[in-house]
């Protein structure tokens, strides 16, 4: 074979090679396209449905957060609705209780006890209290503290029950407030000390003689009004006078700050200033904010019982300056009077404290011995009066017993006797 043979030969195959793959090309060229319109599609497709799931997801989240929105509000509302049955549960098991409870304090032997236990705890604290001002001056505001809280919260609730609990709002439980905080938060405050000092030996000292408080130790009501009356100033005196003076600049630095006596002028402008604080958040609140039920006798107040008691000196007073008598009824120039009166007789109460108690040790001890003496001397009167009546019926009805006994010849000592025996 010749040459030129070989190489036409040769250049059909590489021909042939060449259509061939130039075929395979297409071929694959088609395969390829195809495969990426299947890829171009998938793409569109997957993009489409990636779309679809994020609207399906953004849809079950609010939806999620509608129902979450909607389940707090029912649980929100079963939740007060339970507490709502719960209250009115627990406030007709409390009505049962005080209920009962009311019940047992009206029976004999109940009254018994407490009026022994309150004649002891009275006795007691008459005796000790000196005594722990002599001796141990430091402890005596922790006794005046645990009693006045004591105290002064059973009182509060008592006479809610009895529609009497805007006396807790007077002055005498204000000063008894403005002491615990001198004491316990405020004990380097000159101003403070000042005005506890003067409105518990001013108008708290004078108050057991217009009030007529008695030291009666059976009755919780009478010891409770005079220890309100009483302990201020005695806790006062006991630091101004008997407390050494390293505990005084220790724990009560105000009162050696004060010195040796009050600037008159001064003393007197801030007590004015916090009793002109109370007197306008009781005529705020009391006065005019509960004037209603006031009125109607719905409440008792300090006021209201003063200006009706035909034989106190502050309702004679009123009805000599032509404003009514008792009987006319309470109105504005009563309450008004009244309350100028109130003020007056602070102003004339703070000044023997400003002038001679605060600088005289003696003259201070007198006085809280003279207001002292006069609940005694109440007291005696009261246990005379009202006691002697009730030991001469008892003698009395022994006497009778012993008529019947002797007239119907009944034994002293037998089962028929008398029971008074």
């Amino acid at each position: 074979m010749t040459e030129s043979q070989i190489s036409k030969d040769e250049m059909n195959i590489s021909d042939d090679e060449l259509k061939q793959d130039s075929a395979n090309v297409m071929i694959t060229g088609e395969n390829s396209s195809e495969e990426n319109l299947h890829e171009e599609e998938e793409e569109d497709l997957d993009f489409y449905d990636f779309l679809e799931a994020v609207s399906d997801k953004i849809d079950n989240i609010e939806n999620q957060i509608e129902e979450r929105r909607e389940h707090p509000r029912q649980r929100l509302r079963r939740t007060i609705a339970e507490l709502e049955q719960q209250k009115r549960i627990l406030k007709a098991q409390l009505e049962q209780h005080i209920h009962i409870w009311s019940e047992n304090f009206k029976k004999p032997n109940f009254i018994r006890t407490r009026d022994k236990i309150s004649f002891s705890i009275g006795v007691a604290n008459a005796c000790f209290s000196p005594l722990i001002a002599g001796r141990w001056p430091h402890i005596l505001p922790l006794v005046y503290t645990i009693q006045a809280l004591f105290l002064i919260t059973l009182r509060f609730f008592i006479y809610k029950r009895k529609s009497w609990h805007y006396f807790v709002y007077d002055l005498c439980y204000f000063v008894n407030v403005l002491t615990l905080l001198y004491l316990w938060i405020f004990p380097s405050s000159k101003i403070l000390f000042t005005v506890c000092y003067t409105l518990s030996h001013g108008p708290l000292g004078f108050a057991i003689v217009l009030w007529r408080n008695s030291l009666v130790f059976h009755s919780l009501d009478k010891v409770t009004s005079l220890f309100i009356h009483m302990y201020p100033p005695l806790t006062l005196f006991t630091l101004r006078w008997l407390l050494p003076i390293d505990l005084q600049r220790q724990y009560y630095p105000a009162i050696v700050e004060i010195g040796s006596s009050l600037y008159t002028t001064t003393a007197v402008f801030y007590t004015v200033v916090f009793y002109l604080i109370w007197q306008a958040l009781y005529y705020a609140f009391i006065v005019y904010g509960r004037r209603e039920k006031v009125a109607r006798g719905l409440r008792a107040t300090s006021y209201t019982w003063l200006l009706a008691d035909k034989d106190g000196f502050v309702a004679r007073l009123i009805q000599k300056f032509g404003f009514g008598g008792p009987n006319d009824g309470i109105n504005r120039y009563k309450i008004v009077f009244y309350f100028f009166l109130q003020f007056g007789y602070m102003l004339l109460s703070i000044l023997p404290v400003c002038l001679w108690y605060y600088r005289n040790m003696y003259i201070n001890g007198i006085f809280l011995c003279s207001i002292f003496a006069v609940s005694v001397y109440n007291g005696a009167s009261f246990y005379i009066d009202v006691f002697s009546r009730r030991y001469i019926k008892s003698l009395e009805l022994l006497h009778d017993c012993d008529e019947m006994e002797t007239t119907n010849g009944i034994p002293r000592h037998s089962i028929s006797s008398c029971p008074l025996r």
